[in-house]
């Protein structure tokens, strides 16, 4: 919901946003069986398949969601990048909490996982 709210921000087509939210669903997907499969090295192929699917999704909302954003008046631009800027920020966050906390390398405890 979050990327299709962008999405519409930006005045971006829907087929760019069914694409975008056909990543994000491909990437949480790949994610959770690299949550819930016990072998270790499936475990980190899948988190490295959802994170370069995640490298991907926010590179498609910087480029063509920026793209389409750019016909749009200055307080939609605006409010776009900043948002934009959030979701890039916090989602990059994701893959490296993943992997030093406990489901990944466990360098990190269930607490220092969940502040991050």
């Amino acid at each position: 919901l979050l990327l299709l709210d962008i999405g519409l921000l930006a005045g971006a087509s829907q087929r760019d946003i069914g694409a975008l939210v056909g990543i994000d669903a491909f990437m949480i997907v790949t994610g959770l069986v690299a949550t819930l499969t016990k072998v270790v090295v499936a475990r980190y192929a899948f988190w490295t398949i959802s994170t370069i699917s995640m490298v991907f999704l926010l590179y498609y909302l910087v480029a063509v969601f920026g793209e389409a954003v750019s016909d749009a008046d200055e307080d939609t631009r605006s409010t776009f990048n900043a948002l934009r800027n959030i979701i890039l920020v916090t989602w990059a966050i994701y893959p490296v909490a993943w992997l030093v906390g406990t489901e990944g390398l466990a360098l990190t405890g269930l607490y220092g996982e969940t502040l991050l």
